[in-house]
């Protein structure tokens, strides 16, 4: 995975294209929490969108629950995707074995 994205979005009429860097999406990351989540995604969006779609996008994101829909699509296209699987450790496998 590349560490520079060019991400473009195609909403209804509307076209949006984002430079995603590591330090933008980090930046993103550690500023999102329970209590704050549009401002820190309305935030991010307008920091990383190419410079001729900003004036649309900041039209855009008045409408409710904009920032958030936008934001999970930037997100997901660019985190790698992971597979991770949890193995149980020797000691809980025993128990388990034993509680048969």
């Amino acid at each position: 995975m590349a560490l520079e994205q060019t991400i473009t979005l195609e909403v209804d009429d509307n076209e949006f294209s984002f430079d995603v860097d590591i330090t933008s999406y980090n930046k993103y990351i550690n500023t999102n929490n329970h209590q704050n989540k549009v401002q820190p995604a309305t935030n991010f969006l307008l920091s990383v969108v190419k410079e001729e779609h900003r004036k649309s996008l900041k039209e855009f994101l008045t409408l409710p629950g904009a920032s958030m829909h936008l934001v999970a699509s930037v997100v997901e296209e660019y985190q790698p995707e992971f597979n991770i699987t949890v193995k149980k450790s020797s000691s809980e496998q025993e128990i388990s074995l034993g509680a048969e």
